[in-house]
């Protein structure tokens, strides 16, 4: 399940110490927080891992038959709900309700960047760690399949025609709001000494 693919880029992101420069930089940077007159409150979890001494990044394709983005490459992630205590506690509880990770196994590093959505959201994207490689067990109704690959994959430059630029990842298309996550992350990635251009 958790299958490496080639880089294509010469670049390499050590997990050692990944976790925590990455917390550091998420915390001094400004990050951009847009207001609810943007679009409805939701957040995405950015699981992230290391499998055979490389970075692995979780994604899942949601299932065919839901309203919105059916079919779709996506993070785990949802609209906030007024019981939850935060847009990291959203997150989370997607992540739990969607693909079945326990909170207890997430240690969140930070939030990237909101991102409004074509679809009237704003999406706050929470990158966090895994001390090891999850065993999914996603929500039949919600997700069609749960899959990884790693961060290098998306150091290059996405490809395709608008608006279906993206990448190529096991079998799936990565496009739209995730893609553009990935490549938010990937610059925060390279500020921090794991990542290290060849």
């Amino acid at each position: 399940m958790w299958r490496r693919e080639a880089s294509p880029v010469r670049a390499r992101i050590v997990p050692a110490g990944l976790a925590d420069a990455l917390a550091v930089e998420l915390a001094k940077r400004p990050r951009l927080e847009l207001d609810e007159s943007r679009g409805k409150k939701s957040a995405v979890l950015m699981p992230m891992f290391e499998h055979d001494g490389a970075v692995h990044i979780l994604l899942l394709r949601r299932a065919e038959g839901l309203r919105r983005h059916g079919g779709q490459v996506a993070f785990p992630g949802g609209r906030f709900d007024p019981e939850d205590a935060s847009l990291a506690d959203t997150a989370l509880r997607e992540a739990e309700e969607e693909i079945g990770l326990p909170r207890a196994d997430v240690r969140l590093l930070g939030a990237l960047d909101d991102l409004p959505t074509i679809t009237g959201y704003v999406v706050t994207p929470f990158a966090a760690w895994l001390d090891a490689p999850p065993t999914p067990c996603p929500n039949a109704a919600e997700v069609a399949r749960v899959f990884s690959a790693p961060l290098t994959t998306f150091i290059a430059k996405p490809r395709g025609l608008f608006p279906r630029v993206g990448y190529h990842v096991d079998g799936e298309f990565v496009w739209g709001a995730t893609c553009a996550i990935l490549r938010g992350l990937i610059v925060v990635v390279q500020r921090t000494p794991s990542f290290i251009d060849e």
